[in-house]
C-alpha cells in the first residue's frame, strides 16, 4: 500500500504502533506500519521522527516530491544486499556485461514503444484510417532499430555508449513524432522536447510537463527496486556517471517508461482528465496542483495493476523489483543472460 500526503496542514505521526494521518488536527487515517510500502509527500505537510523510525524500521520508504514531480528528498531502509554483488557491478563496467545489459535495455524500450504505436493504430483503424497506417508505418520504423542494435559490439560500454544512445534516441524521435498525431491540437505538444533544443528539462507544454511528472515517479520506484536488489544505484551502464545521478535506475526505468506513464498520460489526455492548460513559472510549464493530484494516483495505481509476465500475473511494481534482482543475479554470474521486460499487447 502506498500512503499519498497532500495539501497543507497535512501531519505524519505515530500512535500505539499505528501510522497516524492528521489534517488540521484531526485524525482522517490510521495504518499499520507493514501495510506499507511508500509514503509519497507531495504538498506542505510535516512527519514526526518517531513516524520516521516505524517507517524506516519496516522498510518502508519515505519520498518527497517537488513542484514538477521530481524526487527532492527519500529516506529508505538501510543497504540491503552482499558486496559480492556490488563489486560484481563495479566490474562489470568494463566488459561485455555492461554492453549486455545496455543493449537489453534499449531493445526493451523499443519493443515497448512499438507496442505502443500498435494499439493507438489498432484502436483508430475504422475511425481514422489514414493516421492508423502512419502510426503502423513508424512502428515498422521503431522495431527496423533492433537489428541496428543488435549488431552493436565492444568490449565494455565506454566504447559503445554514444552509439546505443543514438540509436535509442532515433527510435524515441520518431515515436514521439507519430504520438503526437494523435494528441489534440489544443495541448501544443510537437514532440518529446523542452525550452533548451535536445533536452526535456522545463517543458514548455502540459504533455511533456504529465510526462516528466510521470517519470519522476517512476523514477522513485526503480530507485527503491535498485537498492532493493543489493545494486548500488548510481553505478549504472547505459547512462553515464554523473554526480548525484541514480544511473542504475534510470537505466532500469528505460524499460518501463512505454507501460507506466506513456500510457497512463495518453490514456488520461484521451479522457479529458488532464487538461491542456499550465502557467509558465521559471521558463517551465507547471500543472495544476488538481492535475498533479490526478497523474500521481493514475501513475500509483498503474505500478500497483496486474499484469501478465513470463507466465504469471504480477503488479508492475514486482516486476520492476524482480527485474531489478535479475539484473544482480546476472552480474553475480547466477544467469548467463539479462532479458529486458517488454509486452507486445
Amino acid at each position: 500500500m502506498r500512503l499519498i500526503i497532500d495539501g497543507f496542514g497535512k501531519f505524519v505521526g505515530r500512535e500505539d504502533g499505528l501510522i497516524v494521518v492528521k489534517d488540521k488536527g484531526k485524525v482522517v487515517r490510521k495504518v499499520k506500519p507493514d501495510e506499507l510500502k511508500q509514503v509519497i509527500f507531495c504538498g506542505k505537510a510535516s512527519i514526526s521522527t518517531d513516524a520516521i523510525a516505524l517507517l524506516l524500521k519496516n522498510s518502508v520508504d519515505v519520498v518527497f516530491l517537488g513542484r514538477s514531480g521530481d524526487v527532492t528528498g527519500r529516506l529508505a531502509h538501510p543497504f540491503v544486499g552482499t558486496a559480492k554483488t556490488r563489486r560484481e557491478q563495479y566490474l562489470a563496467y568494463n566488459d561485455w556485461r555492461s554492453i549486455h545489459l545496455s543493449k537489453e535495455i534499449v531493445s526493451a524500450k523499443i519493443r515497448n514503444q512499438a507496442t505502443i504505436l500498435g494499439n493507438l493504430a489498432k484502436s483508430r483503424k475504422d475511425s481514422d484510417p489514414s493516421t492508423a497506417q502512419k502510426l503502423k508505418d513508424v512502428r515498422t520504423e521503431v522495431l527496423s532499430v533492433l537489428d541496428d542494435v543488435s549488431d552493436v559490439h565492444g568490449d565494455k560500454i565506454d566504447d559503445v555508449r554514444e552509439e546505443i544512445l543514438g540509436l535509442e534516441g532515433k527510435a524515441s524521435k520518431v515515436y514521439w513524432d507519430a504520438v503526437a498525431l494523435i494528441i489534440p491540437e489544443e495541448y501544443k505538444f510537437s514532440g518529446r522536447r523542452g525550452l533548451i533544443p535536445g533536452q526535456t528539462r522545463y517543458a514548455q507544454d502540459s504533455v511533456n510537463a504529465s510526462l516528466n511528472y510521470g517519470y519522476a515517479i517512476l523514477h522513485s520506484e526503480c530507485v527503491r527496486a535498485v537498492e532493493l536488489a543489493g545494486l548500488d544505484v548510481y553505478a549504472g551502464f547505459l547512462h553515464a556517471d554523473r554526480a548525484g545521478r541514480t544511473s542504475l535506475a534510470l537505466d532500469l526505468m528505460e524499460e518501463f517508461r512505454q507501460r507506466i506513464v506513456d500510457r497512463t498520460v495518453l490514456r488520461l489526455i484521451s479522457r479529458r482528465k488532464l487538461k491542456p492548460d499550465c502557467n509558465i513559472v521559471n521558463f517551465a510549464c507547471t500543472l495544476s496542483d488538481e492535475q498533479k493530484k490526478v497523474l500521481l494516483t493514475s501513475i500509483l495505481e498503474r505500478l500497483d495493476a496486474k499484469t501478465q509476465f513470463e507466465g504469471r500475473n504480477y503488479k508492475y511494481s514486482t516486476v520492476i523489483l524482480n527485474q531489478a534482482r535479475k539484473i544482480a543475479s546476472f552480474l553475480r554470474g547466477e544467469r548467463k543472460s539479462y532479458s529486458g521486460f517488454w509486452q507486445n499487447w
